[in-house]
């Protein structure tokens, strides 16, 4: 009974202990003073300047045996029943038949060079302004008028001819032409046939000289693909056409061959450079095509006085 008691005595005095050992929280510590800042870091080095853009300006070809060391032109007149003259082309209907052949080897590798970048498409990486084949006339024969030269272009399945053996019947050595008279087995260009065709402004006379350049713009459609499918490039027939003659008509005009470089044919190209960002010919949206037959005879003839220009 009485260990009892202590022992409830000793509980209540323990509990006034703990009670009294209970203190106030004290009051918060002044704040520490603010660390020293870090050292900035060092600037990187500047890049070096880029190289400036450069223009892309329209680029013109020209392709004329002697100029810069071009010599890919290749031509003939063929005359059924005749021999072959590679030193004068002629085309002639009514009391004989002629007609010339014409091609210009090498464009290709050329125009893509200046023009195809690395893994670009080569009809994406230009467009075709225009394309002129300036002929010089020596002389004209006829008694009717108008006349018209036909143009028919060969396809890449027609055999590719060499004027040194090219003939009526064949396009080189014993190979035929598809029929007798340099025909393709199928024209290609705007037309299924040799209808292509540019008005030649003869005189009415039995005997007539008209020496001057004589312009014929090509298809551009026609052209480009002989760029960028050179297999495709297997040249021209030119023939001439026109009303009923009852002494024949003839034009002559100067060959590849003719000792007077200035006045070979000629083969004037514009292109416009595209930029590989350009993805298609769509962004070229300020060339226009003029319509040939609505120029006059000083803008067809423009592109050949550039090229004297170049020459002088």
């Amino acid at each position: 009974m009485k260990l009892s008691k202590l022992c409830m005595l000793g509980c209540a005095i323990m509990a006034l202990v703990f009670i009294g050992c209970s203190a106030e929280d004290g009051a918060d510590g002044s704040p520490g003073t603010n660390g020293t800042n870090g050292t900035n870091g060092t600037n990187g080095t500047n890049g070096e300047d880029g190289e400036d853009g450069k223009d892309k300006p329209n680029v013109d070809f020209y392709f004329q045996d002697g100029f810069k060391g071009y010599d890919g032109t290749q031509d003939a007149s063929i005359k059924e029943g005749g021999e072959t003259n590679s030193s004068l082309s002629a085309i002639q209907y009514g009391v004989e038949t002629e007609y010339t052949v014409m091609k210009f080897d090498g464009i290709s590798d050329e125009i893509n060079s200046l023009l195809v970048e690395e893994g670009q498409n080569c009809a994406d990486s230009f467009y075709m302004n225009q394309a002129i084949l300036y002929l010089y006339i020596s002389t004209s024969i006829s008694d009717v008028y108008p006349l018209y030269f036909n143009i028919g272009f060969y396809n890449e399945n027609d055999p590719s001819f060499d004027e040194s053996s090219v003939t009526w019947d064949n396009a080189f050595g014993e190979t035929p032409w598809a029929a007798k008279g340099a025909e393709s087995s199928s024209w290609a260009g705007p037309f299924s046939n040799d209808s292509y065709s540019v008005k030649f402004g003869a005189q009415l006379s039995l005997s007539s000289s008209d020496p001057g350049w004589f312009p014929i713009h090509l298809p551009r459609s026609v052209v480009e693909n002989w760029i960028c499918q050179s297999a495709t490039n297997n040249g021209i027939r030119i023939r001439l056409s026109g009303p009923p003659s009852n002494n024949g008509t003839f034009v002559e005009f100067f060959s590849s061959e003719n000792p007077v470089e200035d006045l070979r044919p000629l083969l004037v190209i514009e292109t416009e450079k595209i930029e590989p960002s350009q993805t298609t010919k769509a962004a070229v949206a300020d060339t226009k095509e003029q319509d040939w037959d609505s120029m006059s005879y000083e803008e067809k003839m423009a592109p050949l006085y550039r090229f004297m220009a170049a020459k002088n």
